[in-house]
């Protein structure tokens, strides 16, 4: 299974861990991003039995969530690819 980002998702990535990076302690932005990555791997091997999102918007599309810490995943599915749609902090979302 390939795990993939929208152009948009990767902004949102990259702009969240030069953040951490600058808040915190050099390399904190990459020890984030490797355990966002691992948490990532270790949950969507299972992505068939995750369900649809909460949120309208995303469900209309047809797109599952999952949440690392503050921080909603939407992603998309298809036999051997899994494509991440959005990053969402989650006090942005309404359901």
């Amino acid at each position: 299974m390939e795990i993939n980002y929208s152009n948009d998702a990767l902004e949102s990535l990259t702009a969240l861990v030069t953040f951490i990076e600058k808040q915190n302690t050099n390399g904190a932005g990459l020890r984030w991003l490797n355990k966002f990555e691992l948490h990532l791997k270790e949950t969507l091997i299972h992505h068939s039995v995750i369900n649809l999102c909460n949120n309208s918007t995303f469900k209309n599309f047809k797109l599952k969530c999952i949440y690392y810490n503050d921080w909603l995943i939407a992603f998309s599915e298809n036999k051997n690819n899994i494509l991440i749609e959005a990053i969402i902090h989650k006090s942005r979302i309404k359901d």
